[in-house]
């Protein structure tokens, strides 16, 4: 293509927004659209096709979900079913560890494990059960939630176990954090401090460390209809040691040794979902997204079809937007994810082990506004994608034969902001991830809501 037939095309590109309109009104009808643009030389002809996307419910098993919080607790709602939620994890060391100060009598005072979070999902009066049980096995680093964190423990010798609500924990104004302190045996933090005075090896590196102490496993025994949204997991080793003085009168200090759960060190997030049967179950008027369920949409456009209705055209904008249902009218119902990313079925696995983020060629993140912080539109109740044409255009070269399927997978987003003169905000991807707090969709597939306008163009010479 020479200059000339470049600035053609760009023109015919930047007329097509005149059509879209246009095009969005098809009532499913492949309909041409005839456009001349100038020079009168050459004719660009422009077309708008609208085709039928099939969408399913589907389940995957598992989830990639490599990440330093979590969420425990228990939860049913009456149209997504039960979710349960729990972790195991080791807990990080720093190199040669030793304890900040020698403690009187080489004994430990108390131990206690803290759970912190942010929020919570359902109701937070309702009495739950924390148990904690001692991790006996290696763990490995298999970030996918369907592990069976039973394999990893002794479950007959629970460490720890107490009572609790989430607006029972210590509320911290300042942070908008709540805190539950589970004791721990005082017995177990005499162990680790007798460790670093008789085998301090055991502390030399991580690797060591989790030789000796592989880790904890936190669930939830009895109590359901509430879910912690948990991001920070510690322990605090309690003891005091006594300050001579040149005087006569000695101080008692009081000191405080952590170890708490980070990146650096392993976490795998285990979930439960069950009563999902009426979700997969086969629909005309509805297709359904449940997290942290591995519940997602199933999208298959009919590449085969379109490749020979627009032959030899180029593809300038596919339309893909995703309606939805309201939430359910009772308490404590679903809410929406806030994102949806939109990937080829065959990439979901190498997409989150490989930390990508959306790239609007093989995959595309719902985009309402540049400005929010949310990728959908709630007063239309519509999740909007950017211009798809590279990913269909990207898989018919590829596959000229085949259908694309695609998924609809909610999403958690990392972001980057930055500022123009005016105070406009624009906010960037920097990471993508499995969302896993709790959240429902019906995502309508009734009427003219799966289809999809394709608009593509064919520059004819005379």
């Amino acid at each position: 293509m020479n200059i000339r037939q470049y600035m053609k095309y760009m023109a015919a590109v930047t007329g097509l927004g005149c059509i879209l309109s246009f095009a969005a009104c098809d009532d499913g009808v492949v309909n041409p659209v005839g456009t001349k643009i100038l020079p009168d030389e050459d004719r660009i002809t422009v077309y708008a096709d609208t085709f039928r996307i099939a969408a399913s419910t589907v389940k995957y098993d598992s989830l990639y979900a490599r990440s330093s919080s979590s969420f425990l607790g228990e939860f049913y709602d009456p149209l997504y079913g039960r979710l349960k939620s729990d972790y195991i994890c080791q807990f990080y060391c720093k190199e040669d560890f030793r304890f900040s100060h020698t403690p009187d009598d080489g004994r430990i005072d108390s131990v206690s494990l803290y759970i912190s979070y942010g929020d919570w999902k359902g109701d937070p009066a309702i009495p739950m059960q924390m148990t904690v049980y001692p991790v006996t096995q290696q763990l490995t680093k298999n970030f996918y939630t369907n592990v069976d964190p039973t394999v990893y423990c002794d479950m007959q010798h629970p460490v720890a176990s107490q009572a609790y609500s989430a607006q029972g924990g210590i509320y911290d104004s300042t942070y908008e954090v709540w805190t539950h302190a589970l004791p721990l045996p005082v017995e177990w933090g005499q162990k680790v401090y007798d460790e670093t005075v008789g085998n301090p090896s055991s502390f030399s590196n991580q690797e060591a460390f989790n030789h000796f102490f592989p880790g904890f496993y936190i669930t939830t025994g009895y109590g359901s209809g509430n879910m912690l949204y948990v991001f920070e997991t510690k322990i605090i080793i309690y003891s005091h040691y006594t300050l001579q003085s040149s005087t006569d009168t000695d101080s008692v200090v009081y000191a405080q040794d952590l170890f708490n759960v980070s990146k650096d060190v392993i976490q795998l997030n285990s979930f439960q979902s069950t009563n999902t049967e009426q979700l997969l179950a086969d629909n005309a008027d509805y297709t359904y997204l449940k997290t942290p369920a591995g519940i997602f949409t199933r999208l298959v456009v009919p590449a085969a079809e379109i490749r020979h209705i627009i032959e030899s055209r180029i593809v300038n904008y596919v339309s893909v937007n995703l309606k939805y249902m309201p939430q359910e009218d009772w308490q404590y119902a679903m809410l929406p994810p806030p994102y949806l990313l939109l990937i080829p079925e065959d990439s979901i696995a190498t997409f989150f082990e490989n930390r990508n983020i959306e790239n609007s060629v093989t995959s595309y993140l719902s985009n309402y506004s540049s400005s929010s912080t949310v990728g959908y539109n709630e007063s239309g109740r519509v999740y909007p994608f950017p211009n798809m044409a590279n990913l269909l255009t990207y898989h018919i070269a590829l596959h000229p034969d085949e259908d694309l399927r695609m998924l609809a997978i909610p999403v958690s987003r990392g972001t980057s902001a930055s500022s123009d003169y005016s105070g406009n905000t624009t906010y960037y991807t920097t990471s993508l991830s499995h969302y896993l707090a709790p959240s429902g969709l019906k995502i309508r597939k009734d009427g003219d809501n799966m289809n999809m306008v394709v608009i593509s163009s064919l520059l004819r010479n005379r």
